[in-house]
Order: C-alpha cells, then sequence, then structure tokens
C-alpha cells in the first residue's frame, strides 16, 4: 500500500511555503529530489551549488537523507524546512 502524510515545506531562500503529500515509504533524499526537481526556482539556482537539509522546523531536528519517512517522526501535519 502507498500510504502518504501530509507535510507542509518552507524553503526560506524562495520565502515559500509548499503544502504536500508524501509516500512514508520513500527514503528523505528522494522526497527532497523530487520537491527540488518540480520547483522550477530550486532546480536552476541556489541549491545546484549546495546540498539542502530538510529540518523539523518546531524541534530543529536535521533528518537524516538515507532515512525512510516511515522511520522518523514526520507525520500527518509535520512542518519541515529546506535549508
Amino acid at each position: 500500500m502507498d500510504f502518504k502524510v501530509y507535510v507542509k515545506i518552507e524553503i526560506p531562500i524562495l520565502e515559500k511555503e509548499y503544502e504536500l503529500f508524501i509516500p512514508v515509504d520513500r527514503r528523505i533524499h528522494e522526497v527532497l529530489s523530487l520537491i527540488l526537481k518540480s520547483t522550477p526556482e530550486l532546480s536552476s539556482g541556489y541549491y545546484k551549488e549546495n546540498k539542502p537539509n530538510i529540518y523539523s522546523k518546531s524541534t530543529g531536528k536535521m533528518y537524516d537523507v538515507n532515512e525512510i519517512i516511515k522511520n522518523t517522526d514526520i507525520k500527518m501535519g509535520t512542518r519541515l524546512v529546506i535549508i
């Protein structure tokens, strides 16, 4: 089954926020890659030269990019930041 969680992702460099459903059976780096490719402002600018990380907005915790979403504390309504 392909379960997804609803998250809000803030990208401070763009001063934008996105609401997405992300699959829980994917690794964080896969989700991050899809977000960066699907956002034109991200795919050709700042993040081409710099490797972004995903953080919890509430705790400041940086997520391991090799971790599978369902094995993290990312749940419905989690707010994330890409820096």
